[in-house]
């Protein structure tokens, strides 16, 4: 029998869309990463080399089975700590409820992060990390990192331009030269900024070692110093941003603070505003699983309660920092909220959250 003729083409291989991907280096629990995510970009990596650090960012920025935990094999005290936090690899999820569909790197909801690694960035090559993410230059669109700021920071008495930790923001660029991300950001205190500098000098070393690293690397960096509370934070908290962009790619900018004085702003945030609707908790305590109680706020001086999502508000404010809804009719009395039962509103007399504690057997919870 005459064999057939048969003809064979190379199809081309199809990798996943990886626009809207960004990697994290010294994460420490998260709080960069979150803020990523919550924006639906999609974390394919973390490094810190802090197990403690990254406990909390298991936990609470990965998914049991789906994530990976990468741990130096030559860094025995970490592989002992986590052996020892690792509550058989649990995370909470409440980010991410519905799990991780096939299509994870499309939808635009929140999604956990891929890979985490718990290494030096000084001992491992970036074409190593890129070969455990599974990813080849430029994959990764955006590069995030806030280097340790211990070294540079003012309050730190004994600052110096030679403590060892202030190369790390330039092994940071040095993954970026290798790993071509669109987008490199760096977050320090403004100390980075004065540190080493002389008499008469514009910039201290460390802006032009951090700019020779950018434009070797092949980026256009500008910086600036922005304060968090511009951002809707609830606290002066000042950093320097150097913001990368790889040459030949689309520009944009730091977009400035929405929150401050003076016209088009919104007044700053309060703690109060932020964190004030939150149930109380005793130090060791987590709401939910150690306890659940009732628990009330109370109408306070300055401040009036959202009828949408009681949370607390300055009393200046015409709608609600946090939902948007008008507070022309704000609660006048207090909330009263009962697990299991509801919320009561508009409670005259003040609530004694302790009591509600001690007696919280009488409405069948258990604390």
């Amino acid at each position: 029998m005459a064999r057939q003729n048969r003809t064979s083409q190379e199809l081309p291989i199809q990798f996943p869309k990886l626009d809207y991907t960004f990697a994290d280096f010294f994460c420490g629990c998260g709080g960069f990463s979150l803020g990523f995510i919550q924006a639906g970009l999609k974390c394919i990596s973390a490094m810190d080399i802090s197990p403690e650090a990254l406990a909390t960012y298991w936990y609470n920025l990965c998914y049991k089975t789906w994530s990976h935990l990468w741990v130096d094999q030559n860094n025995t005290k970490a592989i002992n700590a986590i052996r020892k936090w690792s509550n058989n690899g649990e995370t909470q999820n409440f980010l991410f409820p519905k799990g991780v569909p096939d299509n994870w790197l499309e939808v635009p909801e929140p999604m956990p992060c891929l890979n985490l690694f718990c290494y030096s960035i000084l001992d491992i090559e970036p074409e190593e990390w890129m070969e455990y993410c599974g990813v080849r230059p430029g994959d990764i669109k955006i590069f995030i990192g806030g280097p340790p700021c211990q070294g540079f920071s003012m309050a730190n008495e004994k600052r110096s331009v030679y403590d060892e930790r202030n190369q790390l923001p330039l092994r940071y660029l040095y993954y970026a030269k290798v790993a071509k991300p669109d987008y490199v950001l760096v977050e320090n205190v403004p100390g980075l900024l004065s540190l080493g500098k002389k008499k008469g000098e514009k910039e201290g070393p460390f802006v032009r070692w951090i700019r020779e690293a950018f434009d070797d690397a092949g980026y256009d960096m500008e910086y600036a110093v922005h304060n968090a509370a511009d951002y809707g934070v609830p606290q002066n908290r000042h950093r320097v941003i150097f913001l990368g962009i790889r040459k030949g790619v689309t520009k944009w900018s730091l977009p400035e603070g929405w929150y401050g004085e003076g016209p088009g702003k919104i007044p700053y945030q309060t703690v109060m505003e932020a964190i004030g609707h939150l149930p109380p908790i005793r130090a060791g305590e987590q709401w939910g699983k150690d306890v659940l109680h009732p628990y009330g706020l109370n109408k306070m001086d300055g401040y009036v309660i959202c009828p949408r999502c009681l949370q607390y508000n300055r009393e200046e404010r015409a709608s609600c920092v946090h939902c948007g809804f008008p507070l022309d009719q704000p609660i006048n009395g207090g909330v009263v909220r009962v697990p299991g039962f509801g919320t009561l509103v508009d409670t005259k007399k003040p609530v004694d959250n302790e009591m509600m504690r001690k007696y919280s057997l009488l409405f069948n919870i258990k604390d």
